[in-house]
């Protein structure tokens, strides 16, 4: 199929759809992925719910060590990037 564009002329649209070893699917692209995203997501998987309570949510933040302060303190960026990456990897 070739696309006709009003900026740039033509473009050709024909591209085949192949998984190459070495690239992620197009699916699988990195993206910012961020925490209460993260903590939603555990709670589908764990709880199989949509819509969390918060007893649920905090559960599962005390779980995979997701929380921003502990003892009255931030915790540092490589900490919680950390923890995130291990809980994005369990849901993956």
């Amino acid at each position: 199929m070739v696309v006709k564009c009003s900026n740039s002329g033509e473009y050709d649209m024909r591209r085949e759809d192949k998984v190459v070893e070495g690239k992620p699917p197009r699916h699988m692209k990195k993206h910012k992925v961020n925490r209460m995203w993260v903590v939603r997501q555990l709670c589908l998987k764990k709880f199989g719910a949509k819509r969390p309570t918060a007893i649920q949510i905090n559960e599962v933040i005390l779980e995979w060590g997701l929380n921003r302060y502990i003892g009255g303190k931030k915790r540092s960026k490589e900490e919680m990037t950390n923890n995130i990456q291990k809980a994005y990897a369990f849901l993956s």
